[in-house]
């Protein structure tokens, strides 16, 4: 599925402990694995570099080979999110993604429906490129094309207004056919500035996007053993292997943890969002799907209250108290210690649905406190 390069020599520990020498090229099978190799391990160390991603997406492509070349590609940007939704609606097209350098992340969301190739500067043909941005028409020395198209993603009116861009001035290669703007605004931009005209083609919305969507979970807790971070990290690892889609708001300090390992497996877990503490962090919960508190024990529990306040469902560990919050599958779930009861897909398929709770506090024994009378 991923195929890398060897930068760093190595013992392949999942594969007999076969000798990868520098330079060697080989194929790693899971998303998990190319992300140790690439650095997310305990040594910070970057042993191979990528090369290709094969399609994951199991439809036949069919159709003109079409390469998109790009020069740069970021986690997130409009720019990405275009890649994404033309290839996903146009999956059984025969489409390449070919840049020069992309955030690993962003090259595996990427491939989920054409290919993604690292540029190093081959010649390749194709029957359609597209250039991705105004900077990409270097490549076009080394590429064999029969049609050539320049995307347009910007409105240069105001990014001339930017100090450091105010000259810029985009000429249009000779081997350019046509120019594709992906607005109104953008062509009228490309044509005030730069006198060039272009087609119109507006960006290409997901209108399947509740298929891609998946659950967002919070944690408000300290990040600590008896709190259970280490369940958190084990959870969200078990909700990674069965494919599942979701981020998961982690309110914490992570000067908190002293476990270098425990660190390491945050970090190596794209789906956590590390917020740091704030009396503001209750206002997320009303944009979660869970509250999540796997401690080893609570006396109490505000957060699971706090989320039940706002019609969000709890997910809580087998701790006593727990049982006096949560009736497990009507306003939550409750796990045993080990999560040897978590079932990720009734997780994501059974939410709960009910989001009461039994307030206990007896106001008039506060009144007996403060009147000394209790």
């Amino acid at each position: 599925m991923f195929k890398v390069k060897v930068l760093v020599p190595f013992n392949d520990k999942q594969h007999n402990e076969e000798y990868r020498a520098r330079g060697t090229i080989f194929t790693v099978e899971t998303k998990e694995r190319l992300q140790e190799l690439m650095g997310h391990n305990f040594k910070r160390t970057k042993f191979v570099e990528l090369i290709q991603i094969n399609r994951q997406h199991k439809s036949k492509q069919t159709g003109p080979k079409i390469v998109i070349f790009q020069d740069y590609l970021y986690f997130i940007g409009g720019i990405e999110t275009f890649l994404f939704n033309l290839t996903k609606h146009y999956k059984d097209r025969n489409i390449t993604i070919r840049c020069n350098k992309v955030e690993l992340e962003q090259a595996i969301v990427l491939s989920q429906y054409c290919n993604v190739v690292i540029d190093k500067g081959e010649n390749f043909s194709c029957d359609v490129l597209i250039l991705g941005n105004y900077n990409c028409d270097y490549v076009l020395d080394r590429v064999k094309a029969k049609k050539v198209y320049q995307m347009i993603h910007a409105d240069w009116r105001g990014i001339k207004k930017i100090p450091g861009w105010a000259r810029f001035v985009w000429k249009k290669h000779p081997r350019i056919d046509k120019i594709i703007s992906v607005s109104e605004a953008a062509a009228q931009g490309l044509k005030e500035t730069m006198k060039y005209d272009s087609e119109v083609i507006y960006n290409i919305l997901d209108n399947e996007y509740e298929q891609e969507e998946g659950l967002t979970f919070i944690t408000l807790s300290r990040a600590t053993a008896e709190k259970g971070i280490e369940r958190v990290i084990k959870m969200a690892k078990e909700m990674k292997k069965h494919n599942k889609k979701f981020i998961w708001f982690i309110c914490c300090s992570l000067g908190q943890i002293r476990d270098k390992s425990v660190l390491d497996a945050i970090r190596s877990i794209p789906e956590f969002v590390i917020v740091p503490p704030s009396d503001k962090n209750k206002i997320l919960l009303k944009s979660c799907d869970y509250l999540v508190q796997l401690s080893d024990t609570e006396s109490f529990c505000y957060s699971a209250y706090e989320a039940l306040q706002r019609n969000v469902p709890v997910i809580l560990t087998d701790f006593p108290e727990a049982h006096n919050i949560v009736d497990d599958g009507e306003n939550g779930f409750i796990l045993k210690m080990d999560l040897s009861n978590l079932d990720v897909d009734r997780l994501f398929n059974e939410k709960p649905k009910a989001t009461y709770y039994i307030d206990r506090c007896n106001h008039d024994m506060w009144e007996k406190v403060f009147g000394g009378e209790l």
